[in-house]
């Protein structure tokens, strides 16, 4: 994406926390790649940064690193603060840091009960965030007047100069151009043509929109909670009402041909098993999923509710049911990918320590991976939203990506 009015760009890269090693293919030269790369040390950098120290962190020369900041401040991407000295003797330097307020991004999340949107800035710091409870899962049409209204009622609230883009979380499969919803069965939605239902809300007029997965999203958010520790390769399994997952391979979220990897859900079990919401039958989804117990058991309430429902030997028995099929198909995945690590996200990290004994075993029993002696079940980062905090990032990565598009952005409407 670029700034509102022109064409979006290329997926964004998922670790947001680390200043790229070189430039995105976007970027047509070597300014547009130095913009970026300044840009990014300073998005990296826990205080502010003097133009001396950032000549010295990008091994540009000073001349370079100055006429860029110039740009930058120009463009109302960075603030200046006091001079400050940071050396035995030669004059104070004056420290620069990202303006939070100039550009923000958009996050937002449609889901079963609730819709909910998060304004983030330059910092990747969540501002302000607006939700709004739905007693029965929205229509498309309700989910887009939900989605404008609140986004009008943040833009209101905080001022800004320009919005980076909108990112919607949607607990289903996108149509291989992102545009569309072309199956999302807790909410009901089928082929739903939300994209267009978007750019064409009122309050959203002008702002690139993106339709996204929410376990990739999830799995975006994952990547950089991890990025300190290194762990840049794993699969997630990820629970709502559904089951989602993804496979993160250097650090980047695989989306396969169509926008559909990951889809561990609709992973086949049994080919004459239970018939899946997909209208498949043998799913994943069918067996271990919080919709298939709740059909099960005739519980209402959520997938916490109902294993506090439950007691004694039934409450084994069903967390053995859910962790040996979650294995078995995580085992198959692991099997194709390679890769040492599973992370519990959704519903499955709170259940993880019941199930978890049950997925390690079926993973140790049937994983080539287990042979080497180095595969792990772990938990997903606490967030409480992640597919939301997900949006909110790939949102206001754009000015990141191709920070140059946004200083000509800016002196087109005379910033």
């Amino acid at each position: 994406m670029a700034p509102s009015g022109s064409d979006p760009g290329p997926s964004a890269p998922t670790d947001w926390n680390r200043p790229k090693e070189g430039p995105p293919v976007q970027l047509a030269n070597v300014r547009e790649h130095n913009l970026a790369t300044l840009l990014g040390v300073l998005a990296a950098a826990e205080t502010p940064l003097s133009r001396a120290e950032l000549a010295q962190a990008t091994s540009l020369t000073k001349p370079t690193v100055s006429r860029l900041v110039e740009d930058l401040l120009s463009a109302g991407l960075l603030t200046e603060n006091t001079p400050a000295r940071t050396g035995a003797g030669g004059r104070p330097g004056t420290p620069v840091a990202l303006a939070a307020a100039s550009v923000v991004g958009l996050g937002a999340l449609v889901s079963a009960d609730h819709v909910a949107v998060d304004l983030v800035d330059l910092r990747r710091q969540v501002v302000a965030t607006a939700s709004v409870p739905v007693t029965h899962p929205p229509t498309p049409r309700d989910a887009v007047v939900l989605l404008s209204d609140l986004t009008r009622e943040l833009l209101t609230a905080h001022p800004h100069d320009a919005v980076a883009g909108l990112v919607v979380s949607v607990p289903g499969r996108l149509s291989p151009d992102g545009q569309r919803v072309r199956s999302a069965p807790n909410l009901g939605w089928d082929d739903a043509a939300l994209g267009d239902l978007l750019r064409a809300a009122p309050g959203l007029a002008g702002i690139d929109v993106t339709l996204e997965n929410d376990a990739r999203l999830a799995a975006e958010t994952e990547v950089v909670a991890r990025s300190r520790e290194g762990a840049r390769d794993f699969v997630l399994v990820y629970g709502e009402t559904g089951i989602g997952g993804a496979v993160v391979s250097g650090g980047e979220v695989l989306r396969g041909r169509h926008g559909w990897a990951g889809e561990i859900g609709h992973l086949c079990l049994d080919a004459e098993g239970p018939e899946c919401r997909c209208g498949r039958r043998g799913c994943l989804e069918a067996y271990a999923s919080h919709w298939a117990l709740a059909r099960e058991s005739g519980h209402a309430g959520g997938i916490a509710d109902f294993f506090e429902s439950l007691a004694g030997a039934e409450r084994h028995d069903v967390a053995e049911r859910v962790g040996t099929r979650l294995g078995l198909a995580l085992s198959q995945v692991l099997n194709i990918v390679d890769l040492p690590l599973v992370v519990l996200g959704g519903y499955f990290r709170e259940l993880a320590a019941e199930i978890t004994p049950f997925v390690a075993a079926e993973l140790e029993a049937r994983a080539l991976a287990a042979e080497a002696g180095d595969l792990r079940v772990e938990t997903a980062a606490g967030l409480a939203e992640p597919s939301l905090r997900g949006a909110g990032l790939r949102a206001i990565q754009p000015v990141f990506d191709d920070p140059a598009a946004w200083v000509r952005h800016s002196a087109t409407r005379g910033g």
